[in-house]
């Protein structure tokens, strides 16, 4: 199931994206309190210009983690649904929200690898 939703990503990023695009799975148990999103699995994406998003894997909808990433979909380069769409409140400060930054990190190492 994995390998399909991957390749259907994979096939709507165009050919362009696919050469420059760097995808990694993460998982609620991975990070388990720290976990800051309402899905129990995302994939992360880094897109040229090192624009970070997460992925949902059952709707292929991207959400921009980074400045890059909320400037092309504001730009209209890429479609997707502002991050508070499937970020979590923080059960510990009420009216804030869970840290990103571990995501956003670890978004910013794929940019880096590729």
């Amino acid at each position: 199931m994995k390998k399909i939703i991957l390749a259907l990503t994979l096939a709507t990023l165009g050919a362009d994206a696919i050469a420059a695009a760097q995808l990694v799975t993460l998982s609620r148990q991975q990070y388990g309190e720290r976990w800051a999103f309402t899905r129990e699995e995302v994939q992360l994406i880094c897109r040229p210009g090192k624009a970070v998003f997460a992925l949902n894997t059952g709707t292929l909808m991207q959400y921009p983690l980074n400045a890059a990433a909320q400037a092309q979909m504001k730009n209209g380069q890429v479609s997707g649904q502002p991050i508070d769409v499937i970020w979590l409140d923080d059960p510990t400060e009420p009216g804030k929200k869970k840290d990103l930054q571990p995501f956003i990190e670890r978004g910013e190492q794929l940019c880096a690898a590729g």
